[in-house]
């Protein structure tokens, strides 16, 4: 048996991850914890800073040593102090400036827990969790029929970008942006509707369809199980 920590960036991830990933990847013995930061006395969620995470992520790594970690954090307003996020501005491609910070926050996460570096498996999602929603848009008038009317535009959004995952981060044109400019009556709910979609979709044509973050899942699916915690 696999045992993973995956910390999300708010309430809309952790369902997401609690409902759609957990149980698909529980059929192949790999069993994911979803969890969220915590803000002040039992609060979760809230705002991602760097000083939050490196906090806390050490804390969870030295928990149990036969447990996982991995994140499901946006890169689309990820804070620049984070690591890595200053040298992956020079990189073009969102899935390149992705694997760019992943690649210098697990450094940092693995050497304030000082843990062997296959326990932490950071995600950093191109561009945020509403660009897995672009998956297949005909979904979105399924949930919502009042939709319909709206599917032209959100077909030639999508047929904007090269996959979901590239649909870009600017201020007004981010994935979760574009959702509520092209959604209305009724509005686009994140938290709701966001996760309906999401299921209507299905965890296959979303992988299908974003090659990072189908990667992030190959990667958990293909973990060994570790050995146990002695405990005291």
């Amino acid at each position: 048996m696999v045992e993973i920590i995956v910390v999300g960036e708010g309430r809309t991830e952790e369902d997401f991850l609690a409902k759609l990933v957990a149980p698909a990847l529980a059929s192949q013995g790999v069993y994911v914890r979803p969890r969220l930061l915590r803000t002040s006395g039992n609060a979760r969620g809230g705002a991602l800073t760097w000083g939050r995470v490196l906090h806390h992520l050490p804390r969870f790594l030295k928990e149990r040593r036969d447990v996982y970690v991995s994140t499901f954090f946006d890169l689309y307003g990820l804070a620049p102090d984070f690591p890595g996020v200053g040298n992956a501005l020079s990189l073009g491609d969102p899935l390149s400036r992705a694997t760019a910070i992943e690649d210098a926050f697990r450094q940092d996460i693995v050497a304030a827990a000082k843990c062997p570096t296959d326990r932490f498996l950071p995600h950093i999602q191109p561009h945020e969790f509403e660009a897995l929603l672009f998956s297949d848009v005909s979904r979105f008038a399924t949930v919502r029929p009042e939709w319909e009317e709206h599917s032209g535009r959100l077909s030639r959004e999508r047929a904007s970008a090269p996959t979901p995952e590239h649909i870009n981060d600017g201020p007004t044109s981010h994935p979760s942006a574009r959702l509520q400019r092209l959604l209305s009556a009724p509005p686009y709910r994140k938290r709701i509707d966001g996760l309906n979609v999401a299921k209507s979709i299905g965890l296959g044509r979303i992988r299908a369809e974003c090659p990072h973050f189908a990667g992030w899942l190959a990667r958990l699916e293909a973990l060994p199980p570790l050995d146990r915690d002695p405990g005291p």
